[in-house]
């Protein structure tokens, strides 16, 4: 399954595909990098799809569709400050995506290969290698941004 159909098969985002990285905000597009722009099969601003129905949730940001060779892959990312003091919020959206995904989006699941990315919105990053916040990222099978 492709992630665009991946994305028509889950009814709460359907709406939200576009196609590229036009669902990020164009300073977070920015910050994606893609090896091949044209295996770029589709993107989703979660954080907007649900902004109604979960007002108050931790939503992760985007979802990016990825074909490698013959595979596609669905890759999350969340822009957001990089410093000890957002740990906790980010993994609280991890936790959130994970939930969704589990619970009502299994054909996103299965095309998400451990692709979830914390990118800095400042460009640096404030997670002193070896803390305990460093060490709450990598047991949640994340590493920093």
């Amino acid at each position: 399954m492709t992630f665009p159909q991946a994305v028509q098969a889950t009814p709460a985002v359907r709406s939200a595909y576009r196609r590229g990285l036009e669902a990020l905000r164009r300073a977070d597009a920015g910050r994606v990098q893609a090896e091949n722009t044209q295996s770029l099969t589709g993107s989703l601003h979660l954080d907007e799809a649900f902004r109604e129905a979960e007002p108050t949730a931790s939503r992760w940001d985007y979802g990016i569709g990825y074909r490698h060779s013959r595979q596609e892959e669905a890759h999350w990312v969340e822009v957001h400050p990089a410093s000890a003091d957002h740990v906790d919020a980010v993994l609280n959206k991890l936790s959130w995506l994970q939930r969704w995904l589990g619970n009502e989006a299994p054909h996103l699941a299965r095309l998400t290969r451990g692709g979830f990315y914390w990118i800095a919105t400042e460009g640096s990053v404030h997670i002193s290698p070896g803390s305990p916040q460093d060490r709450r990222l990598a047991k949640a099978g994340k590493r920093g941004p």
